[in-house]
């Protein structure tokens, strides 16, 4: 008779011993470059629900060169400091784009200099 603590024998007569680790997804066990290749997918599905593609105008161009300039940082910086500003401004708390905020102004810039 088998001790019921005893995960390390081979019971004889009637279980089979579970291979370790995960099981697979699919049938079988997947290759190395299978799982680089779903790693990669499923990398670019979160990075693509992430970003973002716009066209701007001429004006509004203009307007984020302003930004950059007067803030130092670059466009994507400049972006989201643009929307998080409007978006303060529509919820109650006031303030324009090239009036630096004391928050932003606190933190020091990630930009390389050169």
């Amino acid at each position: 008779m088998k001790d019921p603590c005893d995960h390390y024998t081979f019971d004889l007569i009637g279980g089979v011993r579970k291979k370790p680790g995960r099981k697979p997804l699919g049938e079988r066990a997947m290759t190395p470059a299978e799982r680089k290749r779903r790693s990669r997918e499923l990398r670019r599905n979160r990075l693509q629900e992430l970003s973002v593609t716009v066209e701007l105008t001429r004006e509004a161009q203009k307007s984020l060169e302003k930004m950059i300039e007067w803030w130092g940082v670059s466009k994507k910086e400049a972006i989201n400091r643009a929307l998080q500003i409007a978006c303060q401004s529509q919820t109650g708390r006031t303030g324009t784009l090239f009036e630096p905020d004391p928050e932003f102004a606190a933190r020091p810039s990630r930009r390389k200099p050169g």
